[in-house]
C-alpha cells in the first residue's frame, strides 16, 4: 500500500491565544478521505501553535491506523524546530512530544509545501480563529462548503504518493 497525503492547517490568534488546527487526508488521486478540526487555547506563539497542531495530527492519524503518511505543512520554521530543537529551548517539551508522535508511524515524512497546497486545511483551521467554530470533529470526506476548492486541488494532484 502506498502513502496517503495529509495536509495540515493551523491558524493562530495572538490576541486571544487561540489556535485552530485541521488535517485533511487524501488518497493517491487527491480525493479527500477524512478531515478533522480542533481548537487549542493558551498558545503563546505561531510556532507553538504549528507544533501543537502537528503533534495532534500525528496522534490522530496513528489512532486511525494510518501508517504511511506524507505530512505537508506550510511552515519551514516548524520543520527547523523539529530538526534543531536546541535552537528553541522554550519549546523543548512541545518539540519532543511532536517528535515522539511522528516516530509512531511505519513511515512518515514531513514536508514543507507552498501555502496554496494546504488551502483547504488552512480554511478549516481558520474557521476556529476567525469564525469562532470551536467544535472539534473528525469526518469522512471533505467539508461541503469547500467542495469547489477540493475538486480543483484533486484535479492537480499527482497520480501516486509512492516512496
Amino acid at each position: 500500500m502506498g502513502f496517503v497525503k495529509c495536509n495540515l492547517g493551523c491558524s493562530w490568534s495572538a490576541s486571544s491565544q487561540h489556535t485552530g488546527a485541521s488535517w485533511v487526508i487524501r488518497d493517491f488521486r487527491g480525493q479527500v478521505m477524512e478531515h478533522s478540526r480542533r481548537s487549542f487555547t493558551e498558545t503563546s506563539s505561531n510556532l507553538e501553535a504549528d507544533l501543537i497542531s502537528l503533534c495532534w495530527t500525528a496522534k490522530d492519524l496513528h489512532t486511525l491506523h494510518w501508517n504511511r503518511v506524507i505530512m505537508e505543512i506550510s511552515s519551514a520554521h516548524t520543520l527547523e524546530a523539529l530538526n534543531n530543537p536546541q535552537w528553541f529551548p522554550g519549546l523543548s517539551n512541545t518539540i519532543e512530544q511532536t517528535r515522539q508522535a511522528l516516530n509512531c508511524f511505519q513511515n512518515c515524512y514531513v514536508e514543507v509545501v507552498n501555502a496554496d497546497t494546504n488551502r483547504v486545511a488552512e480554511k478549516i483551521a481558520a474557521s476556529v480563529t476567525k469564525d469562532g467554530r470551536f467544535q472539534s470533529y473528525i469526518a469522512r470526506g471533505g467539508p461541503s462548503w469547500l467542495n469547489d476548492i477540493i475538486l480543483a486541488e484533486a484535479s492537480n494532484s499527482p497520480s501516486s504518493y509512492q516512496r
